[in-house]
């Protein structure tokens, strides 16, 4: 039985070290199976202010997030209206420059895929973990750099609610006329 370990302890060594497999986590909630009562409370316990709780008009939560993660200044958590999942989480930076925060991911989840733009200042990096979509990109309309979680089936589900509402609020609109 020892040498079963230490074999195993040689493999880790050469082969780099053993990681368990663990789902990817925001605020140490798993993005793949929460919900937004869950991941509301833990955003707010890591010290992120809510501006706005999404509802029936508003598809996101924005938050002042300065204090939960230190250069970002806005958190959007999207959530699906039916069921309450995860659908998205989105933080600004007001900087165009990505390279910080692209040291940070780099290490933690290895080298991102990188998809070239126009120019090369539109690179876009992007991670899959766990069935989430982890992409950096820069906003230069917006003079920001974002930082997205998207999860794309939620994501999927969330933007088919909002195109069906705006349909809804489209033939009550036309079905209403005061002549």
């Amino acid at each position: 039985m020892q040498a079963v370990f230490k074999i195993v302890f040689l493999i880790g060594l050469i082969g780099g070290s053993i990681r368990p497999v663990v789902a990817l986590e925001l605020f140490g909630v798993n993005l793949k199976s929460t919900n937004s009562t869950e991941l509301r409370i833990a955003v707010k316990t890591a010290g992120a202010r809510l501006i706005r709780e999404g509802g029936k008009d508003n598809w996101f939560d924005v938050y002042d997030s300065s204090s939960a993660l230190a250069g970002s200044t806005r958190l959007y958590l999207g959530f699906v209206k039916q069921d309450q999942r995860f659908a998205f989480a989105e933080y600004e930076f007001e900087s165009l420059n990505p390279a910080p925060i692209l040291s940070k991911l780099t290490a933690k989840y290895g080298a991102a895929k990188t998809q070239a733009g126009r120019f090369i200042s539109d690179r876009k990096y992007r991670w899959q973990r766990d069935g989430i979509e982890i992409e950096l990109s820069s906003d230069w309309q917006h003079n920001k750099t974002r930082l997205s979680y998207i999860n794309p089936v939620s994501m999927s589900a969330l933007l088919a609610e909002r195109a069906n509402y705006k349909r809804q609020l489209t033939a009550e609109a036309e079905s209403f006329s005061i002549y």
